[in-house]
């Protein structure tokens, strides 16, 4: 865990609620994108991921700092998101078929998220941004996953790869802007 996350975990289990909103600020969008998996739906993400956050919020006295708190969080966002795909189901199984079953909620007509061109470009962003990163070489696509996957600090991945931290620092930066070049590519040509 790096430094910055730990003493911010204390702060909050010491009573400093505002403390975790640099928590939710640093790891959002990793978790939006993470429960964006599994519901395949963004706005339902953002909801599972609120949902993530406000467990793990709760939880912080229970959390003893033997493993990465992003680790810890990653797996508390990934039972929400379990939770929630069980619980759309047996919605689904509950409904029954109304007479206002095929009228169409204006307001729903006009939400982007929910188009089935939306849910394609995230998906098919989704499906780019995984061949971009299995594109990089092997010995990039591990310092990413290292960093950006398992949340490990510099010094950390120096010590896992036993790589100086400059050649840590400046690999990372290489296989970001392949990705970058890769991304921009996709959306150019999307």
């Amino acid at each position: 865990m790096e430094i910055d996350d730990q003493s911010i975990i204390k702060q909050c289990q010491n009573g400093d609620i505002d403390a975790f909103e640099l928590i939710v600020k640093k790891y959002q969008t990793r978790i939006i994108n993470l429960c964006f998996k599994y519901t395949k739906n963004y706005a339902d993400a953002e909801d599972v991921a609120q949902e993530s956050f406000i467990k793990a919020y709760n939880g912080l006295s229970n959390f003893r700092f033997e493993s990465q708190f992003y680790s810890w969080l990653h797996r508390i966002a990934i039972n929400c998101s379990i939770n929630y795909i069980n619980s759309k189901e047996k919605t689904k199984e509950k409904e029954t078929i109304s007479e206002n079953s095929g009228l169409i909620d204006s307001n729903e007509a006009y939400n982007l998220e929910n188009m089935p061109d939306h849910y394609y470009n995230m998906q098919n962003l989704a499906n780019e941004t995984e061949k971009a990163y299995n594109n990089l070489p092997e010995e990039l696509r591990q310092l990413v996953k290292l960093r950006e996957i398992e949340d490990l600090s510099y010094e950390q991945i120096s010590k896992t790869t036993e790589l100086p931290i400059g050649t840590v620092r400046s690999r990372l930066h290489r296989a970001r802007e392949i990705l970058i070049s890769e991304m921009k590519k996709i959306i150019k040509n999307g």
